[in-house]
């Protein structure tokens, strides 16, 4: 009788551990599989947990979105990529009133594919149009996003830019060199 007793109190044991491991799995799965991937259907649902508010985003190719958000006091950019689980950020960046005026950062998509970004940033809003002329890419149009204390100028290519000179037309017609 001890030894059906024994063997009952063995078999609920191993019942225990199997349900125990079950529940940790499927906290695990919800905590690091569906809550980072599954639930970002697309690169905008990647975005909502992102600060920032709405703002534009630019399709790259089918697995790639470059977004850029005004934010308070400046702007962030991401670089937005569908893996097997879903749509994730790969790449930031913060735009602030420390930023200089014109700079060429590069953004990290998946699959160690990149996106050759020019911004200018316009913090007297007094810029009607910005050209430029790259070395390796030749001229150079600007697409304009406005946040609540600056413009942002940007353009973006899959070459690399290479040496890049800024020109910005002002409202009263001056054109000036940007550094």
């Amino acid at each position: 009788m001890k030894r059906q007793e024994h063997e009952h109190t063995k078999r609920l044991g191993k019942n225990q551990i199997r349900v125990l491991l079950i529940v940790i799995g499927i906290v695990l799965f919800k905590t690091f599989v569906w809550d980072e991937y599954i639930v970002n259907p697309t690169a905008g649902a990647a975005l909502d947990g992102e600060a920032g508010e709405p703002g534009v985003m630019h399709v790259i190719s089918k697995k790639q979105e470059f977004a850029i958000r005004p934010y308070e006091e400046g702007f962030k950019i991401y670089a937005v990529s569908k893996g097997f689980w879903g749509w994730s950020v790969t790449d930031e960046m913060f735009i602030g009133n420390e930023t200089k005026k014109s700079f060429e950062p590069t953004f990290q998509f998946k699959r160690y594919e990149k996106l050759y970004v020019s911004l200018v940033v316009d913090r007297e809003q007094s810029l009607e149009e910005v050209a430029a002329h790259s070395t390796n890419v030749g001229s150079i149009n600007f697409n304009k996003i406005a946040g609540d204390n600056a413009d942002l100028y940007y353009h973006f290519s899959d070459e690399p830019l290479g040496g890049v000179t800024y020109e910005g037309t002002h409202r009263n017609g001056k054109t000036e060199i940007l550094k």
